[in-house]
């Protein structure tokens, strides 16, 4: 454990602030780097398993790596000025850490927009907005690349049980990846209903603090947003592992 603990004050903390600092690629991720996408990973995995978590080494799909990308935006602090919380999402993205951990406060999307600096205080709305509106335009096609990934993962373990070449590291293998894909599609359902919680807390704040005709808007746009996170589809249950329920569930 100590070795691990070394590794990570060493290698993984300078790694992720040198990530936060360079250059966004596609999705709002670091631009593609060995230490990101390879190295970080491993050690993730490795930390996840001492956890207990399922740990897949099977390769990727095309749809799984689609759905990991279209899953980092979202899983990203929607604010870009807080770099430690960055950090977090990415060391959660990487498995470094549980992915429910550290607990998420839905405060900090209206403490961060309050403190920044604007020149009128319409220009927050309209952050407020362009943010759920953001989310809004996520939703569906994340989902869709979930329902392929799920329908496949439903074919890929009724053949587990019929081919008599799979070994038990293959079977290992495979079911370890359906429920690492149950757990990525969970936890950005889970994380739709976090950032609609923290947007309702941010609207009210700024009713309170700078009243103007923009929060009309916002409230529209804010219910639009939960309107849609109730229609979210329910994804068939496969390896006994639930995916999603039916709707999400937003603070009133």
């Amino acid at each position: 454990m100590r070795t691990v603990s070394k590794i990570f004050a060493w290698i993984v903390l300078p790694s992720l602030a040198a990530g936060c600092a360079s250059p966004l690629g596609d999705f709002g991720r670091p631009s593609v780097s060995y230490m990101n996408d390879e190295v970080l990973p491993k050690i993730g995995a490795y930390t996840a398993a001492r956890r207990g978590e399922p740990v897949s080494f099977a390769p990727f799909t095309n749809e799984e790596r689609e759905l990991q990308n279209q899953a980092y935006a979202i899983l990203m602090p929607a604010s870009d000025r807080r770099e430690w919380d960055r950090s977090l999402a990415e060391m959660r993205r990487t498995r470094l850490i549980p992915n429910d951990a550290p607990y998420f406060d839905a405060r900090n999307y209206a403490d961060n927009l309050l403190d920044t600096h604007y020149r009128s205080s319409t220009a927050r709305y309209s952050k407020l907005i362009d943010d759920v509106r953001s989310d809004l335009s996520r939703i569906g096609p994340f989902f869709a690349v979930g329902r392929r990934v799920v329908d496949m993962d439903t074919v890929r373990e009724r053949s587990l049980a019929r081919l008599n070449s799979v070994t038990p590291t293959d079977h290992e293998n495979a079911m370890a990846r359906i429920a690492e894909n149950r757990m990525l599609i969970g936890w950005v359902f889970r994380r739709f209903g976090e950032r609609f919680a923290g947007y309702k807390i941010a609207l009210e704040q700024l009713v309170v603090a700078t009243p103007a005709p923009a929060a009309v808007d916002a409230e529209r746009a804010l219910k639009s947003l939960e309107e849609r996170l109730a229609m979210i589809p329910v994804l068939t249950e496969s390896a006994g592992v639930p995916v999603a329920a039916a709707g999400v569930h937003v603070s009133k």
